[in-house]
């Protein structure tokens, strides 16, 4: 009978196991909760430093006083730069969903940035009465607000949605589709190589999912940049090979696979097909062109002329940017009146007045009033 009662009072603590049932998944969802925010923080520093490399470099050469002082530290601050994208993509990169949501943040949040400065220019400017900014002022502090209880993971985007959001893709549902049918999903593993230097361009690869290393041994001349090679890491959402399909020009840099990698690949065929399909302006081959000349724009607005707020400014300039193409044996006229800047962003040119080549990519002085194209070996 006491064995019996014992038994019974055994079943009984035994029940209060159920309890961890409830216990067990809230205390994984605070531990998860607790490593996502640590991580996120981790990587707002990573990239913070990244930033921060990139624009000391960009400042140096305005303020270093002797060519060898300059090109020394441009490779200190080069190698760190590297190292730190490097551990970045080792440490963090696979846990994408934090990435995802940390990214989306900081676009977010750059968003914002330009919106509140854009806000006080136009009330500067006397364009917004300062009531009415200061009301719009206050929505953007509340959407600041909201920014910080989005949740620190967000699901990586698939191949499909990635490739919808191609800003060359944008806004055009049948050049979408038509990519979409041509596209295949490729894998890569850990050290394959996806394009070699010096072979000629396959097609463009669309970065899925994983890490690429870029290295560049630089066989074209670039303005001022003392190294011989440079290497750099890409991930999600990158495009590697969209200038050699337009050029049909050897590929000048290789691209090996940091971690096993998934590519959305459109063939080069695919692509000049799609070229012949959708010539209606803006044609599909100059948008690939507009987009390239935005994001070389940008760099050399950011080295050259480093000390101007470039948030508004970029974003009303190059607004109002277009591509001029510059045939063989045609001489092409420049700041005529109606250009604040231009930037060579593609081959090499010829001051008619002064004689003087120019290699992209390169702001060009105002004093160059006529260029021609010069054919570069």
């Amino acid at each position: 009978m006491i064995n019996t009662i014992r038994i019974f009072r055994f079943i009984r603590v035994l029940r209060i196991l159920r309890l961890f049932k409830l216990v067990i998944p809230r205390t994984i969802y605070l531990l998860d909760k607790q490593i996502n925010r640590q991580l996120t923080f981790r990587y707002d520093i990573a990239k913070g430093y990244v930033q921060g490399e990139e624009d000391t470099n960009c400042l140096i050469g305005q303020i270093a006083g002797h060519e060898r002082v300059y090109q020394e530290i441009h490779r200190i601050l080069e190698m760190n730069k590297q190292e730190a994208m490097k551990e970045l993509g080792r440490n963090l990169m696979r846990y994408t969903v934090i990435v995802t949501g940390v990214k989306t943040k900081q676009a977010v949040q750059t968003v914002l940035n330009t919106a509140s400065e854009t806000l006080k220019f136009m009330i500067s400017g006397g364009i917004v009465d300062k009531t009415e900014g200061a009301e719009l002022h206050k929505v953007i502090l509340k959407i600041h607000t909201y920014l910080a209880t989005l949740p620190s993971t967000i699901a990586p985007p698939t191949a499909q949605e990635l490739l919808r959001n191609v800003i060359w893709l944008q806004n055009d549902k049948k050049q979408v589709e038509y990519i979409q049918r041509k596209a295949k999903i490729l894998y890569y593993d850990y050290g394959d190589m996806i394009c070699e230097e010096g072979e000629l361009p396959q097609g463009i690869h669309l970065i899925v999912s994983g890490m690429i290393k870029v290295n560049d041994t630089f066989k074209e001349i670039r303005a001022r940049l003392p190294v011989t090679s440079y290497t750099d890491y890409l991930v999600a959402g990158a495009i590697i090979g969209e200038l050699n399909c337009l050029t049909k020009q050897e590929m000048e840099y290789g691209v090996t696979c940091e971690t096993a990698v998934q590519t959305c690949f459109i063939s080069i065929d695919d692509l000049l097909e799609a070229f012949d399909k959708f010539l209606e302006p803006p044609s599909l081959e100059y948008k690939i062109w507009l987009k390239l000349a935005l994001d070389i724009a940008l760099r050399t607005f950011k080295e050259n002329l480093p000390n101007q707020d470039w948030n508004y400014k970029m974003c009303v300039q190059l607004s109002n940017i277009y591509l001029l193409d510059v045939p063989n044996h045609t001489k092409c006229d420049i700041f005529d009146g109606s250009m604040d800047e231009v930037i060579l962003v593609h081959g090499t040119v010829l001051d008619c007045q002064l004689g003087q080549r120019y290699y992209a990519p390169f702001l060009l002085p105002k004093t160059c009033h006529q260029v021609r194209m010069f054919p570069s070996n």
